[in-house]
């Protein structure tokens, strides 16, 4: 039994090992294309002349994208001050400070928490994601071995196209799947603390996560686990909570927000019409679609922990606007949880019968909470 635990374990390294080694290759090609400047990586804007010229003060000449960038130059900022003791930079520099600084898990471990110079920052971004590229590679082979199927399919976490795209612009998104699939891992071995614990981490990295707390606490509620549902669901919910007072405090509140959500499927009805001008992108819009359909088949069907978890971004995909529907960099970062998940629930657990995820994500009644 040892035997067979421990090559479990190294078959996990591997796949965990094999992703580490693609992502930092990756890196290191699109690095080799900019001097080995980091910055690249960053999504400094030419349009953005405010955070261009911040940047450039601490780090002198950056690596600039067209128009205004992306989301890691928000990102570097935070990272610089974690804690928001400066707050006006954030509101001279900000689009919507307070929407910006809700995800302060990546900038903050980034930062050294707040210990790291800018120089160190702008590779710490790189490098931390690499990590977390083969930290949530390792949760998703571990979670996919208790659904009874082989550790390879930790890979679907490393070659999420979504997360990909996250790496190249510094994106928090994956550390926050990766903190994702853990809590759900951890649950399915009924160590309920750690994994609320993981839920509010994950929560506080990308804000969207919290669907995961509610579809958890869902499930639990429906098993008779009411005090448990409601730790669940409140411990990550008060953690987000409690953040973006302080911000509220330190930044005042957000004059409007981004447009992201309008009416049920209107968004992805422009946007098709959009893809079909493009083959590639009406393939992977067609292929998620079809992901997001079989997960939400596997959940009517058997209500699974795991389907439960995810089934909260098929809604929010349904009510995003055509902006985020239109624009394939966009649609597949924002989904990357879904894409993951579906994988998971279509072809390991609908597929391994000797596995009973009730049973082992569920446990003893009085054992759950108690790890």
């Amino acid at each position: 039994m040892t035997r067979v635990v421990s090559a479990q374990r190294y078959k996990v390294a591997v796949v965990a090992v094999i992703a580490v080694a693609i992502t930092a290759g990756l890196a290191a090609r699109i690095l080799s294309d900019f001097g080995w400047d980091a910055t690249a990586f960053v999504g400094f804007g030419e349009d953005a002349t405010a955070i261009r010229e911040y940047a450039e003060e601490r780090l002198g000449e950056v690596v600039l994208r067209q128009a205004a960038g992306h989301d890691g130059k928000f990102f570097f900022i935070q990272a610089n001050d974690p804690w928001v003791t400066e707050a006006g930079d954030r509101v001279e520099l900000f689009d919507y400070p307070v929407h910006r600084s809700r995800r302060m898990l990546y900038p903050l471990l980034a930062g050294g928490l707040g210990l790291f110079g800018p120089g160190l920052i702008v590779w710490s971004l790189l490098v931390s994601n690499v990590i977390w590229m083969g930290f949530g590679t390792w949760g998703t082979a571990r979670l996919a071995q208790a659904l009874g199927g082989s550790p390879w399919w930790g890979l679907v976490f490393t070659l999420n196209i979504g997360l990909v795209f996250t790496l190249i612009i510094d994106g928090a998104g994956i550390l926050a799947l990766a903190l994702g699939v853990w809590a759900v891992y951890l649950l399915y071995e009924n160590r309920f603390a750690p994994a609320v614990a993981l839920l509010a981490a994950s929560a506080l990295t990308r804000e969207a996560m919290l669907v995961c707390a509610i579809g958890v606490a869902t499930w639990l509620w429906s098993r008779g686990r009411r005090r448990h549902a409601l730790v669940a669901f409140g411990i990550p919910a008060l953690a987000l909570g409690l953040w973006e007072s302080y911000l509220r405090i330190r930044l005042g509140p957000d004059s409007g927000l981004p447009g992201s959500f309008g009416l049920p499927f209107v968004g992805l009805a422009r946007a098709v019409t959009q893809w079909s001008r493009e083959p590639i992108v009406m393939a992977f819009g067609a292929c998620l679609l079809i992901l997001a359909i079989l997960l939400v088949r596997r959940w009517w069907v058997g209500r699974s922990l795991l389907s439960w978890a995810f089934i909260g971004f098929v809604p929010l995909a349904i009510l995003f606007t055509a902006p985020v529907w239109t624009e394939f960099f966009d649609f597949t970062r924002v989904l990357a949880p879904l894409f993951t998940a579906s994988i998971l629930v279509v072809f390991v657990e609908d597929r391994t019968a000797s596995i009973d995820p009730e049973s082992r994500a569920q446990g003893p009644r009085e054992s759950i909470g108690n790890h």
